[in-house]
């Protein structure tokens, strides 16, 4: 086989390696194996296409860096606890932050909460975080719920 063609295999491989991989780690070495491939046509020496395929890997790989999986972390979703910040639940035990006492609902479910004010049976309540297994609140601003 012409070096050529083994670099073109080993770079369609390596992009269809992807679809095993959740991670894009192994597309953007097969882009750069296919792109020394072109490069491979006319250069006949190993050494060139060893020096050309490691420029094309850290350039492809910057620019995934730089480019692409910034933007695949902020677009995860926020999950479990996490996505709980920002919602609205209402208050169904009243909420006393000198004995810890105290219950909210939201979707269906009851949590303890962590509070820095009392809040009665009925209110609204705004989550802005978790810590371990209580919910810490706060009261609803104008505009919000």
């Amino acid at each position: 086989m012409e070096p050529w063609q083994l670099l073109v295999a080993a770079g369609l491989i390596l992009g269809l390696a992807e679809f095993f991989t959740p991670t894009f780690f192994t597309l953007p070495a097969g882009l750069a194996f296919i792109a020394t491939a072109v490069w491979a046509l006319f250069i006949e020496s190993g050494v060139t296409l060893l020096l050309i395929l490691a420029l094309h890997l850290m350039a492809v790989y910057l620019l995934f860096y730089k480019l692409v999986w910034p933007k695949l972390k902020k677009s995860a979703p926020r999950t479990n606890a996490d996505a709980m910040a920002g919602k609205v639940a209402t208050v169904v035990e009243a909420i006393d932050p000198v004995s810890g006492a105290g219950e909210v609902r939201l979707y269906g479910d009851r949590f303890r909460v962590v509070a820095e004010r009392a809040f009665a049976v009925g209110n609204k309540v705004m989550i802005t975080a978790t810590s371990g297994n209580k919910v810490v609140i706060r009261a609803l601003e104008e505009g919000e719920g």
